[in-house]
């Protein structure tokens, strides 16, 4: 984006030919700074994850329509085909370090895509471990440093830290405390099913058997205990589906609305809505 008030004070992109070091590939690691108000826009992601390590300033960072605001100290986590945007607050500066990356060893990768269920909504998406922003930094010092011997077998090591450090971070946040309410349980499973049946469920109420409730006691529960309804929940999980199939490009997009149970042009409109941007343009902007 060549817009005056984002300033890049580091920005190393490899999105053509990430480059490899050890079982991890760089896509892009660099810092940012957002004057007031600024926009990065919305763009999807490939098959990479990406940290955003905010170290001053705040804003928000909106993924798949959900937006989490951040602030210094915050390090957010951007899953593979997510659609990613960043914003600054009115009358503050938004200040980040970024490092976006695959994996390839068999066991870290197999940690990594567990994010993909356990951090799949925005409140799930900030941890705060201040080892990773430090070794962030010093990631980027060293590629200005490159010249100095073993520069990459001490990139390799600083990633596969930052990575560990990671899943520590994500696991330990994750881990169940014993003052979860019998509410939150209930919740819990309610998005479970939802997640797991979501091409099955022609209307949500068809979910109340399975629980032995009825809908309007399930309902006004799980907006009272989340703050959601169930129908936002429902139609969130099948636009990310949406997003994820599209993003695919495995079927046609009119396969895709009828799986989810909508005509082609309220999917599309209900696409729209949720992510500022048409199913087909989505494709396109691959």
């Amino acid at each position: 984006m060549n817009d005056p008030k984002t300033r890049y004070h580091f920005n190393n992109q490899y999105f053509a030919a990430p480059l490899p070091f050890g079982h991890i590939h760089l896509v892009q690691i660099g810092r940012r700074y957002c004057a007031p108000t600024d926009i990065i826009a919305a763009h999807p992601h490939r098959s990479w994850l990406e940290l955003t390590v905010v170290t001053g300033g705040e804003g928000s960072v909106i993924t798949n329509g959900e937006p989490r605001a951040v602030c210094a100290g915050d390090i957010y986590l951007s899953l593979p085909h997510d659609i990613h945007e960043i914003k600054a607050d009115r009358g503050k500066r938004l200040e980040y370090d970024f490092f976006s990356f695959s994996c390839f060893d068999p066991i870290l990768d197999r940690e990594l895509k567990a994010l993909e269920t356990t951090c799949r909504h925005s409140a799930d998406r900030v941890i705060r471990d201040e080892k990773i922003s430090n070794l962030v930094k010093t990631a980027m010092m060293e590629f200005s440093e490159s010249d100095q011997p073993y520069s990459k077998e001490l990139l390799g090591d600083i990633f596969h830290a930052i990575l560990v450090y990671l899943l520590r971070a994500v696991g330990n946040a994750k881990r169940p405390t014993s003052h979860v309410s019998e509410a939150e349980i209930l919740c819990m499973q309610l998005m479970s099913y939802i997640d797991t049946h979501i091409f099955s469920i022609r209307q949500l109420s068809d979910i109340a058997p399975h629980f032995h409730y009825h809908y309007g006691y399930l309902s006004g529960l799980f907006r009272k205990t989340t703050g959601k309804t169930l129908s936002e929940y429902y139609k969130h999980c099948k636009m990310e589906t949406a997003r994820i199939l599209l993003l695919e490009e495995k079927i046609r997009i009119g396969e895709i609305a009828e799986k989810l149970h909508y005509s082609l042009y309220s999917f599309s409109k209900a696409f729209k809505a949720t992510y500022g941007i048409s199913p087909k343009a989505m494709q396109m902007s691959r």
